[in-house]
């Protein structure tokens, strides 16, 4: 990828770290130098930009989109999806997301909304490092968080069962870099969706939309032309709109612009009003743009907002606490 230099010349994003000079382990001095780790250290600068300009607690989706817009990204960039149809440069933004707050920049105060830390308003873009001001601080946090769960594996004698939550990602290159837990549960909810039955995908999407407020019902499953439900949305002023929905349950590959011109034309066949598109995957741009042409507007909802939206009406989805022992409270020696 090709750095923007200034962007480079101000925050050391084009530094070499020397594994000689810094008590950290290699893998991860390896996975800083590294040229695939660039797009993870635009993005922190990117969403610390982002939040700044929001100016208080955001939404982690506004946050990420926000960031998409700088120019610090090529097109292609903000297109890529990973093999099972996830976002790749949103799995960036929330690795960066998970430095930054491990770097004592970020904090999230509700579940899915970020904001600045007093330390991270205080950011400096003139003297601000990439690496003194954020993974020199988050490396050591990571790393501790390791060896409590080591110990905590050890003492419990729970290895088989807890392989799963070592939360660590390893690259094409060998190169390591680390999972927030909130993404490692949000990578298994999209894989479940995706594997789901075509059928009970569609059941799950249209009660959630009832949840939402959408009085939806599921066409037959045959003859509807694409139509996976029909319902009636009700809003405060007492206006009803006919809305219908069209899903995709993508494990790879994109919804593109013909996929959208095909369910606009669905939307005006069945007298409806609006749309609402929903996929497991993600949207080319062609995609977007088609669908806010034309009188009948089509919301788009991809995977992750997918993701965000079964949590917020806890469908399938929900939190659990965790009680964690202070073992320097209680040493044995």
């Amino acid at each position: 990828m090709v750095v923007n230099n200034v962007w480079a010349d101000k925050f050391g994003l084009d530094r070499k770290v020397d594994s000689k000079q810094v008590k950290m382990p290699k893998s991860w001095i390896s996975y800083f130098n590294a040229e695939s780790s660039q797009i993870e250290k635009i993005s922190a600068i990117a969403i610390i930009k982002a939040l700044k300009e929001f100016g208080g607690p955001t939404k982690a989706k506004l946050v990420k989109e926000k960031a998409s817009e700088y120019d610090c990204y090529t097109q292609e960039e903000r297109e890529a999806t990973g093999d099972s149809g996830y976002s790749v440069l949103n799995l960036h933004q929330q690795f960066a997301m998970s430095n930054l707050k491990r770097a004592g920049l970020l904090t999230s105060p509700t579940r899915g909304v970020w904001e600045l830390t007093d330390e991270g308003r205080r950011i400096n873009w003139e003297t601000f490092d990439i690496w003194e001001d954020v993974y020199s601080k988050s490396i050591p946090v990571w790393e501790e968080t390791k060896a409590k769960k080591r110990k905590q594996k050890k003492a419990a004698k729970q290895a088989a069962q807890e392989e799963t939550s070592v939360n660590a990602d390893v690259t094409s290159d060998g190169e390591m870099t680390e999972v927030d837990e909130d993404e490692v549960w949000r990578k298994e909810l999209l894989r479940k969706l995706q594997n789901m039955n075509p059928y009970k995908f569609e059941e799950l999407v249209v009660n959630l939309l009832r949840k939402i407020g959408i009085e939806m019902a599921l066409t037959p499953k045959s003859g509807d032309s694409g139509i996976d439900g029909i319902g009636y949305l009700r809003t405060p002023e007492l206006l009803t709109y006919k809305v219908v929905l069209q899903t995709k349950r993508f494990a790879k590959g994109q919804v593109t612009g013909p996929d959208i011109s095909n369910f606009a034309g669905t939307i005006s066949g069945n007298n409806a009003d609006r749309g609402i598109f929903v996929t497991t995957s993600t949207y080319t741009k062609d995609a977007v743009n088609r669908s806010r042409q034309g009188a009948n507007l089509i919301t788009l909802i991809n995977g992750e907002e997918l993701i965000d939206l079964l949590f917020e009406q806890q469908m399938g989805v929900r939190e659990k606490t965790i009680v964690v022992i202070d073992d320097q409270l209680f040493s044995e020696n």
